[in-house]
């Protein structure tokens, strides 16, 4: 279903090195040191500002685009540690601004490190890096909440980054290349008041302490959640582009028929960028299951890859199989609360045009509401064809609801295929295959049935870990299925879907 001819991505690179094109420098991950893992996010986004610099190796999707850019013949260089690199590239850093990890005060340093070019430099390595002939332009020792207050007038206020400081060198780099705003608060007591700082739509990279309370508060604010604290090498990604490979349309499916059932599996947590980037790729329960390819499953997937990691969603895009197929993750073009959102028009315009973007016609929406009328604005918008809804609290609370705006479906997820633990350490049985299967067997069929003859089970992306993941879930409801079941794609499933007379 979806291709991308390699020889036209050599092409693009071949072209990028006739123009000068910089080498890569490629750094193994300093895995100890909280000060050398620092230094190292700051080289990596000061030189990453323009272009990709640098590369931070790591394992899951890295390591499989570190490997096609070699093969493209993308020049890289080799570095054994940071202090190679610093170095060889210190003329690019105006000084550095010293930080301490005792107090704090590593997002105070790193958000001056991006527009000022500076390299961030904990206390115990100040020496060593003061005889490199670098100078201290500033010290933000003390001073843990100083600029956590007030988002300076430097900083790009089209994001901003979320992010506590014992993550020291993930996503920092990011934050650094792109000039943000970064801290955290840890009791989101003035979350919303920072992101109202920010310009209205405005992205929060990175993840909070509480799913909860940071996604409403950031809603509350006016912003959008792009989960993404684990993540590395956003800076260097943003500017390796690809031709995206297009989805090729399925074909009509056939209608419903007497005494059948419709059913799409969703795997969930797509809008999860740093799980995209590391494992899901890798991982044998997800994209490299044996058992991918055999049945129809839709994944989430987050339609800001194209702006910051567009080779990651060209990789998910070519690799599929016919059976794949995508959706916008939560809530659109980022996780919200459309019932928190205070221009929740805004972000509907901005999740349409994401999705357009991404080539996605569908997209899951997450809410915390009565009613599902939060996913009108989105549904609303031309090319989106439809809404897959989860209400916080339960993602199925609305049963088989199916709400039409704009002569579109929102339809809630019926069914959940999950690991959830009730009192005494057991699993709700009713969420494990064997449950789905007998939740299924019970629905209405066949067209006279209408939308209750539908169902739309969300898989739990974090379940089944030791027993072949999501996808291994489904793979073992299959089977137990009520005949006259037919599994379809989530493009599908809408396509099939009775329209209201």
């Amino acid at each position: 279903m979806l291709r991308i001819s390699l020889l036209a991505s050599a092409l693009l690179c071949i072209a990028g090195t006739a123009r000068g094109e910089l080498p890569l420098w490629v750094i193994p991950q300093v895995s100890d040191s909280p000060a050398e893992q620092a230094l190292l996010a700051s080289v990596q986004g000061v030189l990453n500002r323009d272009q990709a610099r640098v590369w931070i190796r790591s394992r899951g999707l890295y390591e499989i685009l570190l490997e096609d850019l070699r093969r493209e013949g993308r020049p890289l260089k080799n570095a054994s540690n940071v202090w190679e690199v610093l170095v060889a590239e210190r003329d690019s850093f105006r000084g550095f601004v010293t930080w301490s990890s005792a107090d704090g005060s590593l997002n105070a340093a790193t958000t001056l490190a991006g527009p000022r070019r500076l390299a961030l430099v904990e206390a115990t390595i100040r020496d060593r890096v003061t005889a490199l002939g670098l100078k201290e332009v500033e010290d933000v020792r003390g001073k843990p909440v100083g600029l956590e207050q007030r988002v300076p007038d430097f900083c790009d206020r089209r994001m901003a980054v979320h992010q506590p400081t014992d993550k020291v060198i993930h996503l920092r780099d990011f934050a650094i290349a792109r000039s943000a705003f970064t801290w955290f608060d840890e009791q989101n007591g003035f979350l919303a008041s920072v992101v109202r700082q920010l310009d209205p739509g405005a992205r929060i990279f990175g993840w909070g302490s509480d799913e909860f309370h940071f996604v409403g508060g950031v809603s509350r604010g006016g912003g959008l959640v792009i989960p993404s604290d684990w993540a590395l090498n956003l800076s260097a990604l943003q500017h390796l582009p690809v031709k995206i490979a297009t989805r090729a349309d399925l074909p009509e499916p056939e209608p419903v028929r007497d005494g059948e059932r419709v059913v799409a599996f969703v795997i969930s947590d797509g809008d999860n960028v740093q799980w995209l980037l590391n494992g899901m790729a890798t991982s044998p329960g997800f994209w490299a299951s044996p058992e991918r390819g055999r049945f129809a499953v839709t994944w989430e997937m987050a339609p800001i890859l194209t702006e910051i990691a567009p080779r990651a969603l060209d990789y998910f895009y070519r690799t599929a199989t016919p059976r794949d197929d995508f959706i916008a993750g939560p809530s659109g073009a980022g996780y919200y609360f459309p019932s928190d959102a205070p221009d929740r028009p805004l972000l509907a315009r901005t999740g349409g045009t994401a999705l357009r973007d991404a080539g996605l016609r569908l997209a899951a929406v997450i809410d915390n509401a009565r009613d599902m009328s939060g996913a009108d604005a989105l549904v609303s918008q031309p090319g989106v064809e439809g809404v897959l809804f989860k209400n916080y609290s339960s993602y199925n609370s609305f049963g088989s609801d199916v709400r039409w705006t704009s002569g579109k479906p929102i339809v809630s997820f019926r069914f959940l295929l999950w690991e959830q633990r009730v009192r005494g350490n057991g699993l709700k049985q009713e969420l494990l295959p064997e449950g789905v299967a007998a939740s299924v067997a019970a629905m209405p069929s066949g067209p006279a049935a209408g939308t209750a003859a539908f169902a739309l089970v969300n898989v739990h992306a974090w379940s089944f870990r030791d027993s072949g993941g999501p996808i291994g879930a489904v793979a073992r409801t299959l089977p137990l299925l009520p005949q006259g079941t037919r599994v379809v794609t989530a493009t599908e499933f809408f396509r099939l879907l009775p329209r209201p007379r």
